[in-house]
Parts: C-alpha cells; sequence; structure tokens
C-alpha cells in the first residue's frame, strides 16, 4: 500500500507549484452544493459554451424563415444615351400606297366630276406627293440623353428548392442540440474538476491532521528515548534512530503544509475567488453498493450529452446528404417587380411584372456527384463514430464503477487496520518505556498507523472521484450532491 500512498502525494502537490511564502488569507466556508453553485456561474469554460449555445439558437432562429419571399427596394441614380436609327422607306411606302388608294376611289367617290377634270387632279396630287416623299431620307437616327433617378420593389420567393431549405433548417437545429450537449458536457467537466479540488483540499487537510500528529507523536518519542538514554536504559544509537525518524516526520509535516496550502489556492483559483475557501463537506463513502453496473450503463447510453452530441451531429450530416443532392435539382421560383416612378423608367422597362421561374444548372465547376457521395461519407463517418462512443461508454462506466466499489471496500477495510494500529501504537509505546521494546517498534507502529490513516483518506477520496466520474460518463452528474447527502460515512 505504500506506493499507493507515495502515488498520492505526489497527485496532491503537482496541482500546483509550492505555495508561496505568504500565506492564502482564509475565505468563506462553502459546501460542496453551494462551491458547485459558484462554479458554474463562474467559469470560463461553461460561459464559452452558454454563448456557443445562444449563437447555435440564434443560427436556427435565422435560417428559421428561410422559405419566406424576399422582399427589396433599390434606387438609381443614373445618367444614359440612347441611340435609334429608324429607316423610313417602309412608311414612305405606305403613305404612298394610301395616297394611291385614295385617289384611285375619287371616280366613285365624285361621280359627278368629269373624268378629265378628275384625272387632272389626280395627277396633280401624285406628282407632288411623290416629289415630297422624295425630298425625305431614307432613314433618320434619334438620339436621348437623360438623367434620371428611379426607384422599383422586388420580390422574389423560392417555391421548390430540392429540399435545401428543409435540410438546411433542420441542420441547424441538430446544432442546437449539439451546442446543448456540448454545454452539458462542459458542465459533466466542471463538476468533475471541482471533486477534484474541493475534495483534494479535503484530503490534504487530513493528511496535515496525520502528518502533524505523526510529528507531535515522533517528538514526544524523542523525548522518551531522550530520558530513557541519559538513565542509561537504552543506547545512543536506538536515540539516533528515534531523531532519525522525527526528522523524516518533520520533513513530512512540512510537504504536507505546502501540499495544503497549494490545494487551498488551487481550489480559490477554480472558483475565482480572491482568498482561501474552507471546504464544509468532508470526505465521504457510501457504505453500501452503488448499484449495478448496467444501470449505469442504460443511463449513459440514454442521458451521456457525449452520445447526444454525436447523434446531432450524424443528423447534420444527413442533411448535408440532402442538401447535396438539391444541388443536382432544378429550383422554381416566383418573382415580382413593381417600378415606383412610371415617369423615370426606361422605355423597354415594364410599369410592373410578375411570373415564375426555373433554374436548372447545366453544368458546374463542382462535381455535384461527388460532392454528394462526400456528404454520405460524412454521414458514415458520424455513425461509425456514434457505435464507437457507445462501446467505449460502456467501457468507461463499468471501469469507474469497478473503481467506485474497489474504493469503497477498501475504506471499509481500513476502518478496521487503523483501530489494530492504534493498539498496536499505544503497546509498543508502553512497551518501549518499560525498556521492554526497541524504538524501531514504536517507529514502525507510528508509520504504520499514519499510513493507515492516509490511505483511508486517500480512499475516501478515490471513492468520491470515482463516484464523480461514473456519475459524469453516465450523464448523471447532477445526482452527486444526492449521494454526498445519503452518505452514512465519513472520514473522521
Amino acid at each position: 500500500m505504500r506506493w499507493r500512498l507515495a502515488a498520492l502525494s505526489l497527485a496532491v502537490a503537482g496541482w500546483a507549484p509550492l505555495a508561496t511564502a505568504q500565506a492564502l488569507p482564509d475565505g468563506p466556508a462553502l459546501s460542496f452544493t453551494e462551491a458547485h453553485e459558484r462554479l458554474m456561474s463562474r467559469s470560463d469554460s461553461l460561459s464559452a459554451a452558454r454563448a456557443g449555445l445562444r449563437a447555435s439558437q440564434d443560427q436556427a432562429a435565422a435560417v428559421g424563415t428561410l422559405g419566406r419571399p424576399i422582399i427589396s427596394f433599390d434606387a438609381q441614380a443614373l445618367r444614359y444615351q440612347k441611340t435609334i436609327d429608324l429607316s423610313l422607306d417602309p412608311a414612305k411606302a405606305l403613305v404612298q400606297s394610301s395616297v394611291d388608294g385614295f385617289l384611285a376611289s375619287l371616280p366613285s367617290r365624285l361621280p359627278s366630276v368629269p373624268p378629265a377634270i378628275l384625272g387632272q387632279v389626280t395627277g396633280v396630287v401624285d406628282q407632288g406627293m411623290s416629289d415630297a416623299l422624295a425630298q425625305l431620307p431614307g432613314s433618320v437616327r434619334l438620339q436621348q440623353e437623360e438623367s434620371l433617378v428611379r426607384s422599383s420593389l422586388t420580390a422574389v420567393a423560392p417555391l421548390y428548392t430540392g429540399g435545401l431549405i428543409t435540410a438546411t433548417k433542420r441542420a441547424a437545429q441538430a446544432g442546437v442540440v449539439g451546442a446543448e450537449a456540448e454545454l452539458a458536457q462542459a458542465g459533466d467537466e466542471a463538476t468533475i474538476k471541482l471533486v477534484q479540488t474541493y475534495f483534494g483540499q479535503q484530503l490534504a487537510a487530513q493528511i496535515l491532521k496525520v502528518s502533524t500528529e505523526s510529528r507531535d507523536g515522533f517528538e514526544r518519542h524523542l523525548q522518551d528515548a531522550l530520558k530513557l538514554e541519559r538513565e542509561g536504559m537504552i543506547s545512543k544509537a536506538q536515540r539516533l534512530q528515534v531523531e532519525v525518524a522525527r526528522n523524516a516526520a518533520l520533513r513530512q509535516y512540512e510537504r504536507a503544509v505546502d501540499q495544503h496550502d497549494t490545494a487551498r489556492r488551487t481550489l480559490a483559483a477554480l472558483l475565482r475567488e480572491t482568498s482561501a475557501v474552507r471546504p464544509s463537506t468532508p470526505l465521504f463513502v457510501n457504505p453500501t453498493p452503488i448499484g449495478p453496473a448496467d444501470a449505469f450503463i442504460q443511463a449513459a447510453m440514454a442521458n451521456q450529452p457525449l452520445l447526444k452530441r454525436l447523434d446531432a451531429l450524424q443528423d447534420q450530416a444527413a442533411q448535408g446528404v440532402k442538401a447535396a443532392q438539391a444541388a443536382q435539382k432544378p429550383t422554381v421560383y416566383g418573382f415580382a417587380k413593381y417600378s415606383l416612378d412610371r415617369d423615370q423608367a426606361l422605355l423597354i422597362e415594364p410599369d410592373w411584372i410578375f411570373g415564375v421561374g426555373v433554374h436548372y444548372t447545366l453544368l458546374s465547376g463542382l462535381d455535384r456527384g461527388k460532392a454528394v457521395s462526400a456528404a454520405r461519407e460524412r454521414a458514415s463517418q458520424a455513425a461509425s463514430a456514434q457505435a464507437e462512443a457507445r462501446v467505449a461508454l460502456q467501457t468507461l462506466t463499468l471501469r469507474a464503477h469497478g473503481n467506485v466499489e474497489t474504493a469503497r471496500r477498501q475504506y471499509g477495510l481500513l476502518a478496521v487496520n487503523i483501530e489494530a494500529a492504534r493498539e498496536n501504537l499505544r503497546l509498543q509505546d508502553l512497551a518501549f518505556r518499560e525498556g521492554e521494546a526497541p524504538s524501531s517498534a514504536v517507529i514502525d507502529a507510528r508509520v504504520a498507523l499514519s499510513l493507515a490513516e492516509t490511505q483511508r483518506a486517500a480512499a475516501a477520496y478515490e471513492y468520491d472521484l470515482a463516484l464523480a466520474e461514473l456519475l459524469a460518463v453516465s450523464g448523471q452528474a447532477t445526482k452527486y450532491a444526492d449521494y454526498i447527502r445519503g452518505a452514512e460515512q465519513e472520514t473522521p
């Protein structure tokens, strides 16, 4: 068991650099529940996750209105020049034909006029018209230059997009689900970190208490050894042996002081406090088994935020396939345009227009078939990742459950060891004072008691941490406080 104590000491010492000379002032006394509430409100990682959730919600709301008409207002200030070449020959021919027809109908229109006179009149008119038309050019050029300010309203409404709009909306909703899962995951990670630091400080306090008792005990043992040496009942070598043990206990005490101060600073930093937090919830262990592992596995499959996040990613990948397929289909849209300044409109522009249009990309620089294939592969990748995560979660749940039960049993067994170690120390110390036991027996007995007490505190800490990990991996981290309230045993 010595290696576990050594590893635990290294873990406690590794929380942060060694304490500085200036001690951190005492701050508020907080229960684990109160500390958890402060962490949830002050954690930067949780703030980032909440911002990500709000962004996903806003994005889903933004695309939720896709499919509505797009109405826009356009205003233009412009100057233009228009040149038109008009041919007059068709008009001249039409005029000549009309005049000829009119002259030819005069006899029937004027039967009382002598034909000789009508012939003279028609000849004069026909000749005059021909001469007049001959004076006109064959074509004329019209040119207009003008400055205009015009405005219009335009509306475009998608009628059919091949499923693109629906896929976009569903992908955004899946993004919200994924962001909610990320927030829950960040909360679980923050809870585990709090358990490590909060109960880590309690463990450091227990180690400091044991080290203090060991230091004081060895100091008393040294005083007894000095007295017995003066009385000639033990040798100098035996007294030196006790002195070496006392010095080792003193070094262990100094290390425990540094580790405890480091733990205080670590918890204060985690909770964003300027003074040290005094934990009021002690290390705890539930004396009864926590329950079957299968129940936690089922809870993990139903509640684990990681699986919910992967579900969301798989849904997004499926919508990505539909979006890629939509690019292979035509789109149908309705459109309308209304001119607000008809007097300023160009000659070729209508006052208003509306209709239905179809758009289909015949040739694109993007290989749409490959795009669909890539989207399907991403969907397959998401499905495989989800299946792998389920297997991994089952393994992690089993391992965490085993760690909880192992720590619980060790905690119970160590209670008997401590009682035996205390009685052994009492007997060895009494025998040493009467000169019936060597100093090494007292040293070994006191080291054994310190080790047993430290191991029991370490077992409680391992239980608390393993329990937090089990509840987190099974998606039940919020129930941690319930197990604290239900604990029937606590470390002294």
